[in-house]
């Protein structure tokens, strides 16, 4: 354990010169610091050196995570839950905060997703000569975080000149599709781990047809969503910003509806 005294940059830059923390770790490190001033991942990043607990931050931080073709998935639960990430959840509970780290499912993951797809919504819609505002409905599972990064996702959207369709709770990935074709959005974005561990989380995004992202759009989307670095933004003025509607029992009737009609006698 290092000593105390020392500046977490010192710290951090000891570990690194001494082999224990990996310079790409190092490296995201200072740039998620930089990139945010949300205490929690300072405090969390603090308490994980002052430990010593090199390999956990190796591990939450050797890469940003990647967004691809299938969007973002990754740990939302820490191995090693932090004070600051546990907040005022008791032991046995759901940590108040995500996993700290680039390469963790968390707010600051999410944040670039969303600001990436809205960047090429728009870009899109302008090539095709198309007016008005983007759309994109926003759908989450009961896993860990799924709500709150939903309600962000939206949050995020709207800021950024998108219209939004949220759901009024959980509902099952085929529904965000059909809701995509039914309102003919832009994009459907599905906050869902599918079958992994109950640790992790995703972020699923569809294009208008409802599908999963594919050439042209994979490609483009992603260089968006790898542009952005800081977390901090500037929502646009009031008058430009996206308006929320939210999606309930009507559309559950309308999705079920139609799976009666595919119904194999």
């Amino acid at each position: 354990m290092l000593a105390a005294s020392m500046s977490l940059a010192d710290q951090l830059k000891s570990a690194a010169d001494s082999g224990q923390l990996l310079p790409a770790s190092l490296e995201n490190i200072n740039a998620l610091l930089a990139a945010s001033d949300n205490p929690v991942y300072r405090a969390s990043i603090e308490e994980l050196a002052a430990a010593g607990q090199w390999a956990e931050l190796n591990d939450r931080f050797f890469q940003a995570l990647k967004f691809g073709t299938g969007g973002l998935r990754g740990r939302t639960v820490a191995r090693i839950v932090t004070k600051a990430e546990r907040g005022a959840a008791a032991e046995d509970q759901r940590p108040e905060h995500p996993c700290v780290g680039t390469n963790a499912m968390n707010y600051y993951n999410v944040g670039r997703a969303t600001r990436g797809l809205v960047a090429y919504i728009k870009t899109y819609r302008a090539n095709a000569g198309l007016g008005g505002k983007p759309s994109i409905v926003f759908a989450h599972d009961t896993r860990h975080f799924s709500a709150e990064f939903a309600q962000r996702c939206a949050q995020i959207a709207m800021d950024h000149g998108a219209d939004v369709y949220l759901f009024d709770g959980c509902r099952a990935t085929p529904e965000m599709s059909f809701a995509v074709r039914q309102l003919r959005t832009d994009a459907g974005v599905m906050l869902t781990a599918s079958h992994n561990p109950s640790h992790d989380n995703g972020y699923k995004v569809n294009f208008n047809d409802g599908a999963g992202i594919v050439e042209p759009h994979a490609t483009g989307i992603i260089k968006e969503v790898n542009a952005i670095t800081d977390e901090n933004y500037t929502p646009l003025p009031e008058s430009e910003r996206g308006k929320l509607t939210t999606l309930g029992d009507d559309m559950d009737q309308q999705y079920l509806a139609r799976v009666e009609t595919m119904m194999l006698q």
